[in-house]
């Protein structure tokens, strides 16, 4: 397995996510009316699906994990220039990237006049926080130890050690990187459809390959492997639907009193302060799960 087969593998792979999952839905959302108030569920049998599927492909790449992080160490990829300048570029796109982003649309949109522009500044950073959250739960919770520590030895995990001091080389599991990526193209594909209908098929395929590229460049970077990649494509591509169905600002209820979206006002009474390792806190959200589908009648 060579770096160029990789790369077809990944773009491949996000090619297929994307025509395969953000098209229906962002056809499922243009069905509706863009004036009507709904209240759609935080989790959708296809979003179950999803999730279920990611975990198998998670079992089925395992075995390479060990294979792929050497081969991709060799001084045949590492001593290349270019390629280090690009893998830097792309995990930009997986770390502050997405928050530059966010605020920059939001700012531009809203000095210039453009709702929609602001709009989608403010759905691309609440949904990578939102798959930011997750993210970091299972990187507590597995405590898997990055290819960096022990790149034969890619079984090390340790439960909850992701959560105790000095963690910082035991947090490979599930990729915020990647999951950011995903989180921020499935909203820039869903927010381009909503403006112009069918573009999806166009931006989709470009925006999800860009967010598997990503997850290759940390592979690159040795601080990840590759069975980090299809949870955190999930829950990123999950975080980025569920904020475009839920909150988009046609759709949105503002508070009476303060003017505020009302999912935000539901999000802030959701939020708490809990204890956390070392003496410390942190903060903690609650989200109410509902089976169904994101729009009426699906």
């Amino acid at each position: 397995m060579n770096f160029r087969s990789l790369l077809r593998v990944f773009v491949a792979a996000s090619s297929a996510l994307a025509a395969g999952v953000v098209a229906p839905c962002a056809g499922a959302q243009n069905s509706q009316n863009d004036s009507a108030v709904t209240n759609r569920p935080w989790l959708t049998k296809g979003d179950a699906v999803a999730g279920a599927l990611a975990v198998l492909a998670t079992v089925a790449i395992a075995p390479l994990d060990g294979r792929t992080a050497r081969e991709l160490q060799e001084q045949q990829f590492q001593r290349s220039d270019d390629l280090q300048h690009t893998a830097r570029d792309l995990a930009f796109l997986g770390g502050p990237g997405p928050f530059l982003m966010g605020a920059s649309l939001f700012a531009a949109g809203r000095l210039s006049g453009m709702p929609r522009v602001a709009d989608a500044g403010l759905h691309m950073t609440e949904a990578v926080l939102l798959a930011a959250s997750f993210t970091g739960l299972g990187k507590g919770i597995f405590g898997r130890a990055l290819p960096n520590v022990n790149v034969n030895n890619p079984d090390d995990f340790q439960f909850f050690r992701g959560f105790h001091d000095r963690n910082g080389p035991f947090v490979s599991f599930p990729s915020g990187h990647a999951a950011a990526s995903f989180a921020m193209a499935a909203v820039v594909t869903g927010e381009v459809d909503r403006w112009h209908p069918g573009l999806a098929h166009i931006v989709g395929p470009i925006a999800y390959g860009g967010a598997g590229l990503v997850g290759l460049a940390r592979m690159y970077q040795n601080v990840h492997w590759a069975s980090d990649l299809p949870l955190a494509a999930a829950i990123g591509t999950w975080s980025g639907l569920t904020v475009i169905a839920r909150t988009h600002r046609n759709d949105r209820q503002f508070d009476t009193r303060s003017g505020i979206p009302t999912e935000l006002v539901e999000m802030l009474r959701s939020t708490s302060v809990v204890p956390a390792p070392g003496h410390r806190e942190a903060l903690s959200w609650t989200l109410p799960l509902e089976l169904g589908s994101r729009s009426p009648g699906h």
